[in-house]
C-alpha cells in the first residue's frame, strides 16, 4: 500500500463517479486532496465530507477550459495546501452520436473538456513538480486511442483522447530527467459508461480497478514507467460488438 502522507494530490472531476473515487482513495493513503468541480457542487461536498474522514481536502470550482480559471485553481491550491505533487486528469466530457448530427457546440466541448483541460491543468503543474524534481501526473485516455481508431458515434471524443495519449508521451520525454513520471490510463467499459458493448469476461471495469492501476503508477518503484498508457479493459478491444 502507497503511504502518500504529506502528498498533495489533484483530481479534476472528484465531484462523483470515477474522480470521486480516486480522490477518496488517494485521501486512504495519506494525501490531502484538492477536489475539482465545475457544477457539482452539491456531490463535490459529499467528496470533500468523506476526504476529510482520512487526510484533508479542500474544494475548487473551475472551469478547466478557461485557462485563468485554471490558473485560479492552482494558486488557490497553493495558497491553502501547498503545490501539488500528484495530478489526476479525469475530466472530460463523452459522447456517443454519429458525426452527421453532431453540431459544432458539441464537438468543441469534447475536445476541449478532455484536450485543452488536460494541456493546460499539466501546464500549470509542472513547473512546480520540477522544482521539487518529483511529481506523478495520470491522465485518461480510451481504449484504441493510442492507434488510428475511426468510431461511428464517438469520434469526437476519439480524436481528443488520441490527443491526450500523444501529450502524455511528449510531456514524459520532456520532463523525465527531472523525476517526474507522466502516463495515461485508459479505461475500458466502466460500470457508470454511457455505451455497454459485450465485453470478454462479461464484465465492466469497476472503480477499484482503475484506482488498482492508479497506485502502481504511483509506486516508486514503477518510476520507470514513463510515457505509458495503461488500458484496464479486461481484454476488451474497440470494435468487437
Amino acid at each position: 500500500m502507497n503511504n502518500l502522507k504529506n502528498k498533495i494530490a489533484l483530481v479534476t472531476g472528484s465531484a462523483k463517479n470515477l474522480g470521486r473515487a480516486i480522490a477518496i482513495d488517494l485521501a486512504k493513503k495519506g494525501a490531502k486532496v484538492v477536489i475539482h468541480y465545475q457544477s457539482s457542487e452539491k456531490e463535490a461536498r459529499q467528496t470533500l465530507n468523506e476526504i476529510n474522514k482520512y487526510s484533508g481536502g479542500l474544494l475548487v470550482k473551475a472551469d478547466l477550459t478557461n485557462e485563468n480559471e485554471v490558473i485560479n485553481l492552482f494558486q488557490t491550491a497553493k495558497k491553502e495546501l501547498g503545490t501539488a505533487d500528484i495530478l489526476v486528469n479525469t475530466i472530460g466530457n463523452f459522447i456517443f452520436e454519429p458525426i452527421t448530427s453532431t453540431s459544432f457546440t458539441k464537438f468543441k466541448d469534447v475536445i476541449e473538456s478532455n484536450l485543452y483541460s488536460t494541456f493546460l491543468c499539466c501546464k500549470e503543474v509542472l513547473p512546480h513538480m520540477q522544482k521539487k524534481k518529483w511529481g506523478r501526473i495520470i491522465n485518461f485516455g480510451c481504449v484504441g486511442a493510442d492507434n488510428l481508431t475511426v468510431r461511428e458515434k464517438t469520434t469526437p471524443y476519439y480524436i481528443a483522447k488520441s490527443g491526450v495519449i500523444m501529450l502524455t508521451k511528449v510531456l514524459a520525454y520532456e520532463y523525465a530527467k527531472y523525476g517526474i513520471t507522466i502516463n495515461s490510463i485508459s479505461p475500458g467499459i466502466l460500470q457508470t459508461s454511457i455505451a455497454k458493448p459485450t465485453t470478454p469476461t462479461g464484465k465492466f471495469a469497476k472503480f477499484s480497478d482503475i484506482t488498482n492501476a492508479i497506485n502502481f503508477l504511483l509506486k516508486d518503484d514503477s518510476n520507470y514507467v514513463n510515457g505509458a498508457n495503461l488500458e484496464v479493459a479486461g481484454g476488451w478491444r474497440t470494435g468487437y460488438y
